[in-house]
């Protein structure tokens, strides 16, 4: 099957034209934050976007984060549940996300979305202490890294939904064994490409550019690789969670980034008690209810 959009054309309009909005103002605020910011600062930037405020509160109160007693301001959402860091980062995922309008692709799933970037951005974080050391000194943001990895797909969907949807309903079958496949085969390119040329349009962080670029990439060794192998690691055992509500092992790839068979045993533990949580979370993010 040729591809109805070559690579170049999905590329010039993701980096030429006026389709792909500027950064939205209150990502750019976050990301010029001084890490030595305090709560205060960064609850009074989110509420000057009441709906993400209103989002982040309804996250906050999730039966997933446990919070007893309910949490009515974004001051409290940070000091009492979910912290600096993490605040940032679904801020972040959420400002990103809402520039584009994946309403038009008929067959983008935005809960699997937010599943799989919740779930990826959980497991690299949790799994992080698990890596070697030297494997983990260039890596900051691992939660934001595995929330925003890909991102692209928000950017198909805005862009080319007709054919995102041509991609989505193809089967799996030889020529196309995989989601990124079915993509290629339509649009001459995939969404880690989209989400880089997108990351490099805004000035993102380089780490988060090589993350949305090269995490389908098995055997990457760039720049910012150990972080790129967990987070693609992560993502493709969240998929099978959203899919089979169960972990897979990789023993040869797991090797390689110093997983252990206990970690990954502990995890599966910790996630079937939470499977109904996320998938309420996944829901919120995608539609704020």
């Amino acid at each position: 099957m040729e591809a109805l959009v070559s690579a170049a054309e999905v590329r010039q309009r993701i980096l030429l034209l006026r389709e792909i909005p500027p950064m939205p103002l209150i990502a750019q605020k976050i990301l010029c934050m001084s890490p030595d910011a305090d709560m205060s600062e960064l609850a009074n930037t989110i509420e000057k976007a009441p709906e993400i405020a209103a989002r982040l509160l309804g996250m906050a109160n999730a039966a997933y984060f446990g919070w007893p007693g309910g949490v009515r301001t974004i001051y409290d959402a940070i000091y009492k549940v979910l912290g600096i860091k993490l605040v940032k980062s679904f801020v972040l995922g959420l400002a990103f996300s809402d520039v584009f309008d994946v309403k038009k692709c008929r067959l983008f799933r935005p809960d699997k979305y937010w599943f799989t970037a919740m779930v990826a951005a959980q497991l690299s974080q949790s799994l992080l202490p698990t890596l070697d050391i030297a494997l983990r000194e260039e890596i900051d943001n691992v939660h934001l890294n595995g929330l925003l990895h890909n991102l692209g797909l928000t950017v198909l969907a805005h862009l080319f939904p007709i054919e995102l949807s041509q991609a989505f309903s193809l089967p799996f079958d030889d020529e196309t064994p995989s989601v990124t496949d079915k993509i290629s085969t339509v649009l001459g390119m995939d969404h880690a490409q989209a989400g880089g040329w997108l990351a490099r349009k805004w000035h993102l962080p380089r780490d988060i550019v090589c993350v949305m670029e090269h995490h389908k990439e098995v055997d990457y060794r760039g720049d910012f690789w150990p972080i790129v192998l967990l987070v693609g690691y992560a993502e493709r055992q969240a998929v099978r969670l959203f899919t089979d509500g169960a972990l897979q092992r990789e023993p040869q790839f797991e090797a390689i980034l110093g997983i252990g068979e206990e970690s990954l045993e502990k995890m599966q533990r910790t996630l079937d008690g939470q499977l109904e949580d996320l998938h309420a979370m996944a829901t919120l993010m995608a539609t704020g209810e």
